[in-house]
């Protein structure tokens, strides 16, 4: 295992891309070196370059495109890239960017905003304080905190949200994506897959060509709904009126499906 180190002055931002293997981050409170440990094949991890450009620690693997970065993660040999576990220690609120093909990605602690592109592989974050983009082939994405706005873009995977404070923008081609609590708007298209929100408190406008919808509504909400099924059945557990009981907090919740129910319920 190779280990850099470098002291920090102030704030840093993490931009690291990795073939394969894994690449952990942990944000830790109070730190005043970053780290990076490598380990790996020999070949493979003198490969990889660590450096401190200005206020950014970047880790970069070299990418060799197409069918050789899949050969390499299945067969490695001489000068190919293969799987290499990276390890990041960084300050808590670091911003991130994140690259991998087939490597997966978790980050433990509290980073800044983030921004993850992953072809293949499971992508785990704790707390992230800002925005969240993220952009998969196949992929599991999970995120238990994001005090800004998430955006999803999926060819297929699975995602799940514990918290988002701000809006989520979700774009699945097929799989089934969960969120606890939005706080800000939903937008949501899928091909196929299952949508469901255990708690909403903004507009809510989703469309799904084949899967459930569920959205669940806090205590003191009240929304306008629109909702449509081509094969499958739209309930409601909540009181249906013509007129809003409550006026103060109203949201427009549209949902459609062409294959799968649709229910409202009260959220816990």
């Amino acid at each position: 295992m190779t280990v850099q180190t470098f002291p920090l002055t102030g704030p840093v931002n993490l931009a690291a891309r990795l073939g394969h293997g894994s690449l952990l981050v942990r944000a830790v409170d109070g730190l005043d070196e970053a780290r990076v440990e490598l380990e790996g094949p020999p070949d493979a991890v003198e490969r990889i370059t660590v450096e401190l450009s200005g206020p950014t620690l970047r880790v970069n693997a070299p990418r060799q495109g197409g069918l050789a970065d899949v050969f390499a993660a299945l067969r490695p040999g001489p000068g190919a890239a293969g799987p290499v576990q990276v390890t990041v220690t960084v300050p808590s609120g670091t911003a991130l960017d994140l690259s991998t093909f087939t490597a997966s990605v978790t980050v433990e602690g509290r980073c800044g905003g983030a921004a993850v592109a992953s072809a293949v592989g499971t992508v785990l974050l704790d707390e992230v304080d800002g925005d969240l983009g993220v952009r998969c082939g196949t992929s599991q994405v999970e995120a238990t905190h994001v005090t800004g706005a998430a955006r999803v873009r999926s060819a297929n995977g699975s995602g799940r949200f514990g918290r988002v404070d701000g809006d989520l923008e979700v774009g699945v081609g097929r799989g089934t994506v969960t969120a606890g609590r939005v706080g800000g708007r939903v937008h949501w298209r899928s091909g196929a897959g299952e949508a469901s929100l255990d708690a909403v408190f903004g507009d809510v406008d989703i469309a799904t060509g084949s899967g459930a919808v569920r959205i669940g509504l806090p205590a003191g909400v009240t929304a306008r709904v629109d909702a449509t099924s081509g094969s499958g059945e739209v309930v409601s557990d909540l009181p249906v009126s013509d007129e809003p009981a409550n006026r103060e907090h109203v949201i427009t919740v549209r949902a459609r499906t062409g294959t799968g129910g649709v229910r409202l319920f009260r959220a816990a």
